[in-house]
């Protein structure tokens, strides 16, 4: 192990993982690929985001859960909101622009309150389309808030029986109901993958700390992400979104990738601008679908391949990269370091 990176001993909990925001801002960066109509190849960004989630929640709560949930609202609830109030003002004002959601006043409640409902056609999800993720990821805070408070040594284990009893109940149920339809699909499992990384990551350090791996596990690991990416790719065009094999066949690989870069940042410190990339992940995730579909409608057309749409889908990068910045600073960094500060003080002692 490099000891400028981690020292050997400090403990696996202590250390900030670079190499796991590179990987969400990586992720991030496919998942703005996925809605650029003519390339359309980056839907597992998703999955590779819950895993990490159910990674990160784990090893978070290791030490302190003080303030656990009043945190995770802090985290999502403002740059949400703001999103989801802009999409209602957006069909307010241009109900032209969105083929299936409506501004009903029953459907921004039910949106900022996390009720799943139908948007037409069947498509379970928020105003915010989007934000389906965040619905879900909400959905599994609630589920790790109560398996902290039965049990903080078996928080993962408990969590995730709830997480597949969801699945489970979802899938013998003849008619379940909408939000029972939502929080039961498969995709929720990604989450029990992102807690099994915990464990096998945690083995892992303690092998490396101790000299067991050897000098092969870099390259190894490197080539492996490479094999990963391109066969997440190249399983996009077949991948169900809806049904079990997508945990199978995007979730597992998830799994390991965030594996591969836990690992790999064992050893090399990655560029500062995939980690800051990272760092601003959800901005870019909530973000980015505004400037690609403008740029889509109204200058560049993305239905086909073309170097115009080319030159768009740069152009169309570049603005949601450059407004989940500003987003980044002013709600992610200023907005809810302030509430933290505000919220989550602890309380003195007499």
């Amino acid at each position: 192990m490099t000891p400028e990176i981690f020292p050997k001993d400090r403990d696996f909990h202590e250390n900030r993982y670079d190499a796991i925001q590179s990987l969400r801002g990586i992720a991030s960066l496919f998942v703005i690929l996925e809605h650029i109509r003519f390339l359309n190849c980056g839907a597992f960004g998703v999955d590779i985001f819950f895993c990490i989630s159910g990674f990160m929640m784990m090893l978070t709560t290791h030490k302190d859960t003080h303030f656990f949930f009043r945190k995770r609202l802090i985290r999502i609830l403002p740059l949400y909101y703001m999103m989801t109030f802009l999409t209602w003002w957006a069909l307010l004002l241009f109900p032209e622009m969105f083929e299936q959601t409506k501004a009903h006043p029953s459907l921004l409640i039910k949106s900022l309150l996390f009720i799943p409902f139908d948007i037409g056609g069947g498509v379970l999800q928020p105003l915010m389309r989007i934000g389906w993720t965040v619905n879900c990821e909400m959905f599994f805070y609630v589920l790790f808030f109560i398996s902290l408070h039965i049990s903080h040594k078996y928080r993962g284990l408990i969590c995730s029986c709830f997480l597949a009893a969801g699945v489970v109940l979802n899938g013998v149920m003849t008619v379940p109901s909408v939000p029972l339809s939502f929080y039961g699909n498969p995709i929720m499992l990604e989450f029990i993958l992102g807690i099994l990384c915990y464990y096998a990551a945690g083995a892992i350090y303690r092998l490396h700390c101790h000299r067991h791996l050897g000098s092969f596990v870099l390259p190894l690991c490197a080539a492996a992400a490479v094999i990963l990416f391109a066969a997440l790719i190249w399983t996009k065009s077949g991948i169900n979104i809806l049904g079990l094999r997508r945990p199978l066949v995007w979730g597992i690989p998830g799994f390991l990738l965030t594996l591969c870069f836990f690992t790999i940042g064992l050893y090399i410190k990655l560029p500062k601008w995939s980690v800051s990339l990272g760092d601003m992940s959800f901005s870019v995730y909530l973000i980015h679908y505004y400037p690609v579909m403008l740029l889509d409608r109204l200058i560049f057309d993305f239905s086909a391949f073309s170097v115009n749409a080319l030159a768009g889908a740069f152009a169309a990068a570049a603005l949601s990269l450059l407004c989940s910045r500003i987003s980044w600073y002013l709600v992610e960094k200023r907005l809810t370091g302030f509430l933290k500060s505000l919220l989550c003080r602890p309380r003195a002692t007499p």
